[in-house]
């Protein structure tokens, strides 16, 4: 699967922003559920299908991050960036 990537270091209270150029899936993980997530194995995140192109996450808890977009196997490519603002 073909997905965009972002590592993030966060604390508790920080906003992760994405933005996108066409709705795409945008999942938050962590470590564990990524790898998951790359294998293609079950996993847990929060997000899924953004019809809006702009998505915020709040960190929930000190630690290492994940941001993944992707189209869910559909034809097609995204852009997109991601922004954090520490709380």
């Amino acid at each position: 699967m073909t997905f965009l990537h972002w590592k993030i270091p966060g604390n508790t209270g920080d906003r992760i922003l994405i933005q996108l150029d066409t709705p795409a899936f945008v999942r938050l993980l962590d470590p564990l559920n990524f790898e998951y997530y790359k294998r293609g194995s079950k996993y847990e995140a929060t997000g899924g299908w953004a019809d809006r192109l702009d998505v915020e996450f709040t960190v929930p808890y000190k630690g290492t991050f994940h941001v993944a977009v992707d189209l869910g196997g559909k034809a097609g490519t995204v852009k997109a960036t991601c922004d954090v603002s520490r709380g």
